[in-house]
């Protein structure tokens, strides 16, 4: 933080570190600091879509949905093919329950970036929470074929495969899950048999 702070007294316009010291301020605690910061870069240089990536992540960690779908936005107008913005913006409108505007946003994600589980495997849970649960196993099966150690979503899928009364798949895939680092699904594997 002092390094950053240096830079802004030598340079007060330097926007880059104000997002810098801003990100090094929330991953000490200091979310009012932090929410400052980025503020302040983005009144230096309005076109930083990374700066308004970070905000809306702090502004979700606050529990400001709202204000996230907001910051997540207007990094994706300035950055087209924000891939990250997006899946970050799916997150922010599943958590707030707007599952169908999550699978649109999770699903523009996949369409910039392929191979990209972590988009596969919240799609999954937000077409779980639709009761689309064969669409839930088939998004988690994706992530798994793209990342075979992805333990949330062996996790993931082991649930939907619950709900479609798959007992013995699902307890294969919370065995995959404890085994590659999804410790909840402990509580579900010591169940199986």
């Amino acid at each position: 933080i002092n390094d950053f702070t240096m830079a802004i007294s030598n340079k007060p316009d330097y926007a880059y570190a104000y997002n810098d010291r801003a990100s090094a301020k929330q991953q000490l605690g200091d979310a009012t600091g932090a929410m400052d910061d980025y503020n302040k870069a983005l009144v230096l240089n309005s076109e930083m879509a990374f700066a308004y990536n970070n905000l809306g992540s702090l502004k979700r960690k606050k529990g400001d949905l709202k204000g996230a779908i907001s910051s997540y936005s207007e990094a994706i107008h300035e950055k087209k093919d924000y891939y990250v913005a997006y899946n970050n913006r799916g997150s922010a409108k599943y958590d707030d329950g707007d599952y169908q505007g999550a699978i649109a946003d999770f699903t523009k994600a996949l369409e910039l970036k392929p191979d990209y589980a972590f988009g596969f495997n919240n799609r999954a849970a937000a077409k779980y929470k639709l009761k689309d649960y064969k669409g839930s196993i088939e998004d988690c099966s994706k992530a798994i074929q793209i990342n075979p150690e992805y333990g949330y979503a062996y996790m993931n899928r082991a649930i939907a495969k619950e709900m479609m009364r798959d007992v013995d798949g699902a307890c294969a895939d919370f065995k995959k899950a404890v085994q590659f680092g999804a410790e909840a699904a402990k509580n579900y594997a010591g169940d199986c048999k």
